[in-house]
């Protein structure tokens, strides 16, 4: 039975065999995975079931949750670079509502760097349950109106699991007129012709995959650690969750009318091949095809490292610049420090390495849970294609 489909250069086999291992040992259904190397596609791979009885196909889209922060700070470096906002002035200066309760004075920064310390509002459990609520933008901000920070804004970071996007979309909505995902799209994908979605049309739903529950937790580290999401701690509200934590999520994200939401912390649909053409751009100065998306300033400014230490939701050390996340040894991108992206819940990946001028995405259905020590799914892909490169 072929595994997979798709091709690799000369000198890449390796990571052809890795992306096969991911079915035969470390429980892929379906998933694809894409790479370049200073512009030149040397990875671009799929296999699988997207579906009950549907296999992966190139164009195949899928849920990718956190990964999605990469395409939305990307929309944010573009839309400060052209003046249409200042990452420096506070949230209130677009939407004055937003400051009650104490919030007057978060920045945008404060919410890129995970710092503001809005990680929810009051009631969130009876509401995010309903799509209705997702759909309609006014509800959403006035949820995050009624908000107060969990901690003093700027004086430490935590993890925004969901609400850094939901608060940017507004932002972006008032400074432009358009939403978060309209930005997007023709700011960034666009141009870039990326198959990125942050709110994807009706037409493209037949070429979404299902994604599939991680099966039971065996490793009592991580079931200890899972078990920190609910209600009650910074980790489970900082991602809204409910009494059940997050070991159910396949049902509610595989619902066509929650597809269509801009949902720009962890709602992105996207194709592997999509994730690498953008991060492509931004490891060769935000320049692909002609197409110049940033400039070298802005994306520098955008990627450098602006917090660094303990985080108080995710509970271990993270490193971000404005909305990329940064390596730590806890998350790897690649081969350098200098390395910028994000990954997503259940193992989705995607990155840059402007030092070696690589851009790699993973995206898969099958969602898994990492074990406390050894290899994931995206590190087997990313350790074969280092590996190649050195050769």
């Amino acid at each position: 039975m072929t595994i997979s489909h798709g091709v690799v250069e000369p000198g890449f086999e390796a990571v052809r065999s890795a992306f096969e291992e991911n079915f035969t040992e470390r429980g892929d259904v379906g998933a694809a995975a894409c790479a370049y190397v200073d512009g030149r596609r040397v990875v671009d791979l799929w296999g699988g079931e997207a579906r009950p009885g549907v296999r992966w196909s190139r164009d195949t889209l899928v849920g990718v949750f956190s990964t999605t922060k990469g395409p939305t700070a990307l929309t944010l470096a573009a839309l400060a670079e052209a003046g249409a906002i200042d990452v420096t002035r506070t949230v209130s200066d677009y939407w004055p509502g937003f400051a009650a309760n104490g919030k007057s004075g978060i920045t945008i920064e404060h919410l890129l760097t995970h710092r503001s310390g809005v990680i929810d509002f009051p009631g969130y459990a009876s509401v995010v349950s309903d799509p209705s609520w997702w759909l309609d933008l006014d509800s959403v901000a006035a949820s995050f109106e009624t908000a107060e920070p969990a901690w003093e804004p700027g004086t430490s970071h935590g993890y925004h699991g969901a609400s850094m996007g939901l608060i940017l979309g507004e932002v972006v909505r008032r400074a432009t007129g358009r939403t978060l995902g309209a930005n997007f799209r023709s700011l960034v994908a666009d141009p870039l012709g990326a198959d990125v979605w942050i709110g994807l049309p009706p037409e493209h739903g037949d070429r979404v995959a299902f994604l599939r529950d991680a099966p039971e937790v065996t490793d009592p580290t991580v079931a200890a650690y899972l078990s920190l999401f609910t209600p009650e701690t910074l980790t489970g509200r900082a991602h809204l969750v409910g009494e059940t934590g997050i070991s159910a999520l396949a049902d509610g994200f595989n619902r066509k009318e929650i597809w269509s939401f801009e949902f720009p912390s962890g709602g992105g649909i996207a194709s592997a091949q999509g994730l690498a053409a953008m991060y492509d751009a931004l490891a060769r100065g935000g320049r692909r095809n002609g197409s110049r998306i940033v400039s070298e300033s802005t994306l520098g400014e955008f990627t450098r490292e602006r917090v660094r230490g303990p985080d108080l939701v995710l509970l271990w050390e993270t490193r971000f610049g404005l909305g990329f996340m940064r390596p730590t040894s806890f998350v790897s991108f690649g081969g350098t420090d200098e390395s910028f992206g994000h990954g997503g819940l259940g193992g989705s990946l995607a990155f840059a390495d402007p030092v070696n001028r690589v851009s790699f995405a993973y995206v898969m259905n099958q969602i898994i849970f990492p074990n406390a020590t050894g290899t994931t799914r995206a590190s087997a892909l990313t350790d074969a294609l280092y590996n190649c490169l050195d050769q």
